[in-house]
């Protein structure tokens, strides 16, 4: 099928909407990422900035460390000190103050 004069014609006048349509194709793929970049920047930064409520420490790995760590306390113990059960003398106790308003307040300077 040949293209006639008149073909041709029609074509040119939709040349330049055509090179714009695929011009905008082009940019499209890197303008989303670039907002996805951004969004993400924006999340990242905000939850830098943001004041996470701590929790009670449950159960679980880091209670069977401090176990282990007490056995390898017994374990440094010199020979002697093993077999006579003597243990090291225990540091005085101390009278603690506990503030009821302790951790409750946050002060905020700008």
């Amino acid at each position: 099928m040949p293209l006639l004069p008149i073909d041709l014609q029609t074509l040119f006048s939709q040349a330049n909407q055509v090179s714009k349509e695929q011009a905008i194709q082009k940019e499209a793929a890197p303008q989303a990422q670039s907002l996805q970049g951004a969004q993400l920047a924006q999340r990242t930064e905000q939850r830098d900035n943001a004041v996470n409520e701590t929790h009670d420490q449950e159960e679980g790995p880091e209670q069977v460390k401090d176990k282990n760590r007490r056995g390898a306390d017994r374990k440094r113990r010199p020979p002697r000190e093993r077999r006579a059960g003597k243990t090291p003398p225990a540091p005085p106790a101390r009278d603690v103050v506990r503030d009821p308003n302790l951790g409750r307040n946050v002060d905020i300077t700008s």
